[in-house]
């Protein structure tokens, strides 16, 4: 019996963790998937192997020289690879299977030992699939015609399809030939279409296997599935595979460890096991918010950073005049949640991208008639860094409190609520501590949590003195908690707190300097000077005559994602984040990435020219 593996692609949407590595050679426990298809093949009473190789072949070659395999193994290469497709490539096997029985294998399929070693007791023409009701345009779909004959293409309907076709067919000995004049038929399709045109004379079976038995890698997401169905040790995944690069400010990419936290015995809220993991994760929050006395403390809210600003609001809000500064997506965001509760306030509003006015604001608060001032300190739509220390100074020459978003500035950037003289201080997990979605933190003076008891509630849920009176005086939290959550917060507090808050800042400040050296490089402006920038983001007008849905298409086609420009700078910049588990290979894979869309884009606009 023999086979033919198809190895000759170079696996584009991988290249987050492949780079300049085949993907047959990419690693299943230990092995690699070439090696598992091979050794599973010669178990199964394979005698001969012929692998099609393209892409990086060598490399391959001297990965399957390495081993002593028991078998004949043939290389043929497709110097094509680059635009021809899997019939092409299978059309290269021709003269070592014409007219033999032999398994076709897609080289990216990763199987239980137990299915190979059933497809290896098959007979004649069979096509494996599993059974699905729901199917994805990527997914190459198995139906049978009203006479009986089998046939495979993307585009059937779901409601016609059987399933999905595996990538693994047994193509038997009086049919080969056959299959071979199709595929030359078919050089620039996919071999599957050589399947449909030779199954009337020479029909195929229909083999279902099992779900989980099997995996194709096309994506990242693929190979990560491929890891947990597959490998027995559940061995750690580099902190180099993600299932996506995010370059955006939130949410961000996370440690092995913090997603690991995820996995703890099962505790019951009000025990007091949570009673520790609360506790544990308030004392070190304090920590992350500069607290060294005693005056200032936290709660943790189940929500997100949101959900933190509407609990601050809505419960400190009202009988008070507020001055609610913007100059961004996030300060309108606070008006909208003050309007939403009928407080009584004004929005100083200085423009997108523009600089808060020092003059301006104690121009207004000079006048006596606010009791407080709510602003933003990181500005996200733009990455503008707000001045949080001048202006708390300011409002404490004029007795007037003083309450900042840092939802994406916490554990990136130097903040004291202490030294800030801040009142009240929000922000979240997913942000620059680089824990997981789902938990909002509001820090502030004691005194300040204590002034808000008997004042009526505007919701029940986000009640900030009950939540308070729960987390300082009972040690619980008022509604049921994302127990887990905490779990992955206290490890990327941890985290965090090991670092230092110095360290991870210089880490930031050197990946925020290869985004902004590169942009510079290629001539580049951004919205806003650097010296006003955040260390965690960079937002960058696109180069003249990009096509910008063509361009974040092709950045997500090799799993990166940035957020595209909010408000008057949609439609004309970009944003680069570098934070949360973000590391220099991915800024550099990434940089690398849009010079290479850019300098495409350039050379097509100059040949149009020509």
């Amino acid at each position: 019996m023999k086979a033919v593996l198809l190895t000759a692609g170079d696996g584009g949407r991988l290249a987050p963790i492949t780079q300049t590595l085949p993907k047959a050679l990419l690693p299943i426990g230990p092995e690699t998937i070439l090696a598992r298809q091979i050794r599973q093949l010669v178990t199964a009473g394979v005698t001969e192997i012929v692998v099609v190789i393209g892409y990086e072949g060598e490399a391959i070659r001297e990965h399957v020289a390495a081993s002593n395999w028991p078998i004949k193994i043939h290389f043929v290469e497709n110097r094509q690879f680059m635009t021809t497709s899997t019939a092409f490539s299978a059309a290269l096997a021709e003269k070592f299977v014409a007219g033999d029985d032999f398994y076709l294998l897609d080289g990216d399929v990763i199987a239980e030992d137990a299915l190979m070693h059933r497809i290896g007791q098959s007979q004649g023409n069979v096509l494996f699939y599993e059974a699905k009701s729901i199917m994805s345009p990527e997914e190459m779909k198995v139906a049978e015609a009203a006479d009986g004959k089998v046939f495979l293409n993307k585009k059937i309907e779901s409601g016609r399809a059987l399933g999905e076709f595996i990538g693994v067919a047994r193509i038997s000995a009086e049919a080969s030939r056959a299959f071979f004049a199709a595929l030359k038929e078919q050089e620039d399709g996919y071999y599957e279409v050589a399947i449909n045109a030779m199954a009337g004379e020479h029909p195929f079976v229909l083999e279902a296997v099992a779900e989980n038995s099997w995996i194709e890698v096309d994506f990242v997401t693929d190979y990560l599935q491929a890891i947990r169905l597959f490998t027995e040790k559940r061995e750690p995944v580099s902190p180099i595979i993600s299932e996506q690069v995010l370059l955006c400010p939130g949410p961000v990419m996370v440690s092995h460890k913090v997603k690991s936290a995820l996995l703890h015995a099962d505790i019951g809220h009000r025990e007091t096991e949570f009673i520790e993991i609360l506790t544990r994760c308030r004392a070190k929050l304090n920590k992350a918010f500069g607290v060294k006395g005693g005056d200032y403390t936290n709660v943790i809210i189940t929500g997100s950073g949101t959900s933190a600003n509407e609990a601050l609001l809505s419960s400190y809000g009202p009988g008070r005049k507020l001055l609610v500064l913007s100059n961004g997506e996030f300060g309108n965001r606070l008006s909208d949640l003050a309007r939403c509760h009928g407080l009584d306030f004004t929005v100083l509003e200085f423009g997108w991208g523009h600089a808060i006015d020092l003059a301006r604001v104690e121009q207004e608060i000079a006048t006596g008639g606010f009791d407080a001032l709510m602003m933003v300190h990181h500005e996200t739509s733009t990455g503008m860094l707000n001045p949080i220390e001048e202006i708390g100074a300011l409002l404490a020459r004029y007795e007037v409190d003083f309450l900042v978003d840092a939802v994406s500035s916490l554990g990136a950037e130097a903040l004291s609520v202490e030294e800030a003289q801040i009142t009240f201080c929000t922000s979240s997990a997913n942000k620059a501590l680089a824990s997981l979605p789902g938990l909002s933190f509001v820090c502030g003076k004691r005194e300040a949590f204590q002034a808000l008891k008997g004042r009526p509630a505007r919701t029940r849920y986000l009640d900030l003195y009950r939540h308070y009176d729960f987390e300082e005086l009972y040690y619980q939290t008022p509604n049921t908690p994302a127990v887990s959550l905490f779990y992955a917060l206290e490890t990327a507090l941890d985290e965090l707190l090991a670092d230092t808050l110095e360290m991870r800042m210089a880490r930031y400040g050197y990946l925020a300097s290869l985004v902004r050296n590169r942009l510079k490089k290629l001539g580049m402006s951004t919205v806003i000077e650097e010296e006003q920038m955040s260390r965690v983001l960079t937002t960058a007008y696109y180069p003249e005559g990009i096509d910008i849905e063509a361009f974040h298409d092709f950045v997500k086609e090799h799993n990166f994602v940035i957020y595209r420009g909010k408000g008057p700078f949609l439609g004309k910049a970009f944003q680069i984040a570098n934070i949360g588990h973000v590391r220099e290979e991915h800024v550099l894979a990434f940089l690398d990435l849009m010079e290479r869309g850019f300098e495409r884009k350039a050379e097509q606009q100059a040949t149009a020219t020509v």
